[in-house]
């Protein structure tokens, strides 16, 4: 199936042309052939050593299995001085949003108190969870996952979701330079909040997830409890014949089920994609590529998938977009409404205005700004309404959730390393306000700032080399 954008008037010979291409798509895409791939083969060994072995006792024989923990900040009775007050921050992104089943919010990023992000080991890196009881409106740092005393681990990529029996988990990171002898160098491990009521929750003991980024995009729900996780290998980005872009499926009680992947691409970068369940069954995604956003479909539950290629509406061109099914079936985007043309080696940015014109952006010439929350009633064919949310700026990232009470939360980055910048914005907007492609309901709000270290005497400032 190819999707053709209806927000472009195309000329008789560009339509006709493109009329041509949909026709020949089929053939060009194949199939995924590979089926259930062993969770082992993939995951690595997840089963821990017993708690009396040696790498279960900090700090001794550490290794890839040693567990992390969350450390409990900005209580009462802390020392005001401690290494993860915000006014020592001048780089932080990538956030991500949930809300427990009595609407309190939590959200979480990651940042550094010394440099830009920083692959592959993310050094000196650490993630920061922050909660909010007044639907948005302030917000307090309460945890960080911080594995740096573990031989100078970092964090990257952190992760909030809720699960089938409404409780909210934490994914966070971690990468360790063990010198390629343990497979466990990188992990993904999963904590869930026993409260997620209270300001400062207790919480389980973490789940090794992986050796695979599994913390980006939240996992697909199916109506059986059953849910799927999607991966990427990160550290195989931009090698050809290496498979890379995966779905985890597990049951309700975390036990794997299969393995499935997509064909190498390299046209994606960091893959990030977030499968829906259309009406009829099947799943549909998009992922992040070069040039806009490819996408891949399923009808098998996730067991195999189709490439389609790419989506002919252009937007978040190499960077994160989200897709969220609403309560009332309208399926929901969240991207960077952004386009680019390549001339004679220079692009050109610009987005497509409601009477179908081009515009140029002039202030910010970048693809990621122009925040958009977009709105489908076709399971994902066309996107016929939108609500700027954001277009102050480098904005990125956005994550999701939503309120019983059908209120959409969305968080995004604005630049992560500028001066006066590095803010994790909040949006809390409604289906109405998208198809009105402006702020109608009462209670919905754009851009407050959950976070900002320069508000706090912190950020990057004038001279900083990062």
């Amino acid at each position: 199936m190819f999707y053709r954008c209806p927000a472009v008037a195309l000329p008789a010979p560009t339509a006709l042309a493109v009329v041509l291409l949909v026709g020949l798509l089929p053939v060009c895409f194949n199939t995924l052939r590979a089926q259930t791939v062993s969770p082992r083969a993939v995951l690595g060994d997840t089963s821990m050593p017993s708690a009396e072995h040696v790498s279960q006792t900090f700090p001794y024989g550490i290794s890839g299995k040693t567990p992390p923990s969350l450390t409990k900040i900005n209580y009462e009775g802390q020392p005001p001085y401690h290494k993860h007050r915000i006014n020592l921050r001048l780089f932080q992104g990538c956030p991500q949003i949930e809300i427990s089943e009595g609407g309190r919010l939590w959200a979480t990023w990651f940042g550094s108190n010394v440099q830009a992000e920083r692959a592959p080991f993310h050094k000196d890196q650490f993630s920061v969870i922050a909660t909010s009881a007044d639907d948005g409106q302030t917000w307090k740092e309460v945890f960080v996952f911080d594995p740096s005393e573990l031989l100078g681990a970092g964090a990257s990529d952190p992760m909030l979701w809720k699960d089938p029996q409404g409780k909210v988990r934490f994914i966070g990171m971690r990468n360790i330079d063990l010198k390629g002898q343990d497979e466990f160098a990188s992990s993904a491990w999963e904590f869930t909040m026993l409260d997620a009521e209270a300001e400062y929750p207790q919480w389980s003991e973490p789940r090794l997830l992986g050796n695979k980024n599994i913390s980006v995009m939240k996992p697909l729900i199916f109506r059986d409890g059953t849910i799927m996780r999607s991966m990427d290998d990160f550290k195989l980005v931009g090698k050809p014949d290496k498979v890379r872009i995966r779905f985890l499926k597990e049951a309700a009680d975390g036990k794997p089920i299969f393995v499935s992947h997509l064909p190498v691409d390299n046209d994606a970068v960091f893959a990030e994609q977030m499968p829906i369940i259309r009406k009829d069954g099947s799943l549909f995604t998009f992922y992040r590529a070069k040039k806009g956003q490819k996408y891949a479909e399923s009808t098998d539950g996730g067991r195999t998938w189709t490439l389609g290629g790419y989506y002919p509406m252009q937007f978040s061109i190499n960077t994160k977009c989200i897709l969220k099914t609403l309560p009332s079936g309208a399926v929901m985007l969240v991207a960077n409404d952004v386009q680019m043309k390549e001339e004679e080696g220079k692009r050109t940015y610009y987005y497509t205005d409601d009477g179908g014109q081009p515009r140029e952006l002039t202030k910010h010439k970048t693809a990621r700004t122009r925040m958009t929350a977009y709105l489908s009633d076709d399971d994902g064919k066309t996107f016929s309404h939108k609500l700027l949310l954001c277009d102050d700026g480098q904005i990125s990232y956005p994550s999701t959730t939503l309120g019983k009470d059908g209120s959409i939360y969305i968080v995004y980055d604005q630049g992560r390393g500028v001066i006066g910048q590095h803010t994790i914005f909040l949006s809390k907007i409604t289906e109405a306000d998208i198809r009105a492609g402006e702020v109608v309901s009462e209670g919905s709000f754009l851009n407050t700032v959950v976070s900002r270290p320069s508000d706090q005497g912190g950020g990057r400032r004038e001279g900083d080399s990062i």
